[in-house]
């Protein structure tokens, strides 16, 4: 059998209720030269079952990967991995793709000469939620041919988007994996614009304003328990921190000082040494200036993560 154009991953841990949502939107699209990946971080309810009764049914592959427990980063890892599509999207067990999603995405795609199809990421559009409404900002231009960074720092757009990336650019930036992380209280979370902006340094994006995709949060998802995450997940957040600091692009003042705050955070969550701390950042000034406000952020985490020690002992007793 011939591979198809795109390869879909949906990670997954305890969300079985809602893959039937999402499977229903890729049963329904009008463009069905895809692969659905299911990948299920270490489910302990039906995720199986309800994925293998899909499968029996389906009109496209669907392959289930059942995986330990690492964070939806290592879902996506491993998702890259086994993909045999060309083209890459990730969509969250909570969303749902509209029906013509993937015809428009191959639309788009077929409009890019063959040089561009080397030189870009892919093609980014828009989340709406279910009343319609776009999700955050519009992009300024349609198409805007920019990448992750300027994306964020010069239009100041940060809200979620959806679209399909290369499978090889996937592949030659993985998310980093910590074998050994534990959390106690929270997620093992790795924040997703590690990639994106290692990707954005490297190539550009075309993104355009047209949505494909709605979106929907959980009450139980990551996205709403931000403080005890970073905590629990300091080392990646100080990867994304240092990589800010060191990308040698211009950020806004504003940015660059939030930066330096939870640079110094994150660090002391991470036990490294003041001296280290100073020698790995570009201004001394700038982290001199920071250094009270970062440590005020590590003692505010540092007392979130007592006052969760302290109900989990009660909870036991």
């Amino acid at each position: 059998m011939k591979n198809p154009l795109f390869s879909i991953s949906t990670p997954t841990y305890n969300r079985s209720k809602l893959l039937q949502r999402s499977y229903d939107s890729l049963a329904a699209q009008t463009f069905q030269d895809f692969e659905w990946l299911v990948i299920d971080d270490g489910s302990t309810d039906n995720t199986q079952e309800v994925v293998a009764k899909m499968a029996a049914s389906a009109k496209f592959p669907i392959r289930y990967i059942r995986k330990a427990n690492g964070g939806k980063h290592t879902c996506v890892n491993l998702a890259v991995r086994e993909a045999r599509g060309a083209l890459y999207t990730n969509l969250d067990s909570d969303d749902w793709f509209v029906p013509h999603a993937f015809e428009r995405m191959k639309y788009h795609w077929e409009q890019l000469s063959p040089s561009d199809k080397k030189r870009l990421t892919g093609v980014v559009g828009l989340y709406a939620w279910e009343s319609g409404e776009i999700l955050g900002k519009k992009f300024p231009s349609d198409p805007l041919e920019t990448d992750d960074l300027e994306l964020k720092f010069r239009f100041e757009i940060h809200d979620e988007k959806i679209g399909f990336m290369r499978t090889e650019v996937m592949r030659e930036f993985p998310f980093p994996e910590l074998p050994d992380h534990r959390v106690r209280f929270s997620v093992i979370f790795c924040p997703e614009s590690i990639v994106w902006n290692r990707i954005g340094l490297k190539y550009p994006t075309r993104f355009i304003n047209e949505v494909f995709a709605i979106k929907e949060y959980q009450s139980d998802g990551i996205t709403l328990r931000g403080r005890l995450i970073v905590a629990e997940n300091s080392k990646f957040f100080l990867m994304y921190s240092q990589d800010l600091l060191t990308c040698k692009r211009k950020l806004p003042i504003s940015v660059a000082l939030k930066c330096y705050c939870n640079y110094i955070r994150l660090s002391l969550h991470q036990n490294v040494p003041w001296k280290t701390q100073m020698s790995q950042i570009p201004s001394k000034h700038l982290f001199l200036a920071c250094a009270p406000a970062g440590v005020f952020l590590w003692r505010r985490d540092r007392r979130t993560l007592d006052s969760y020690a302290r109900k989990a002992a009660q909870s036991r007793s």
